[in-house]
């Protein structure tokens, strides 16, 4: 931000989605559906209809296990993690307050989905070709992927820095307009 007018913003999220509620519900219709079944499968007729609750039991708790970590792992793919997180990202940036330039720009990091996303303002994103972000964000990702977060996350600073010094730089009249430190945010 010393060498351009424009203005970066990192925030980090333990997670974008609350997956459990997902994987709960998941796991809960098909452990009640495996019960079902269960049930259907066992049912005797000798003056009446007889079930064999214990084995519906029994198929009701695989199935709820099976649809806990199974589907679970299903609904959260790599896809649907992206497309959460950068929905996440840009109901962040819209709440961001609103640069004099437009030339904020967001990196937005959730832990859990392991997912980046970043957004840029109008003129940045008018002025950088679209393709240019793969790069910032193949470093943020890399960095996650080795565990080294913080170095990833600098990398694509520095590089976005280099780019926006290019692009927008630095005026006279340029204040500090957004917050400089990363903010960790509670969901």
């Amino acid at each position: 931000e010393s060498r351009s007018a424009g203005e970066l913003v990192v925030q980090m999220a333990s997670h974008s989605k609350n997956w459990l509620l997902e994987k709960v519900i998941a796991a809960i219709v098909l452990g009640g559906g495996a019960m079902m079944y269960g049930l259907l499968q066992t049912r005797e007729q000798n003056w009446g209809y007889y079930y064999n609750f214990t084995l519906g039991a029994l198929y009701g708790l695989v199935g709820f296990l099976v649809g806990f970590f199974l589907i679970g792992w299903i609904l959260k793919n790599r896809k649907r993690s992206r497309g959460i997180v950068w929905k996440r990202a840009l109901e962040l940036f819209s709440q961001l307050t609103p640069t004099k330039g437009q030339t904020a720009v967001l990196i937005f990091v959730s832990l859990d989905e392991g997912q980046v996303a970043i957004v840029a303002d109008k003129l940045i994103a008018s002025r950088l070709p679209a393709d240019y972000w793969d790069g910032p964000h193949a470093m943020i990702v890399r960095g996650m992927r080795s565990g080294n977060h913080c170095e990833g996350i600098i990398e694509a600073i520095q590089e976005i820095g280099d780019q926006l010094a290019t692009y927008f730089p630095r005026q006279s009249d340029d204040s500090d307009e957004l917050p400089n430190r990363p903010q960790i945010l509670d969901r």
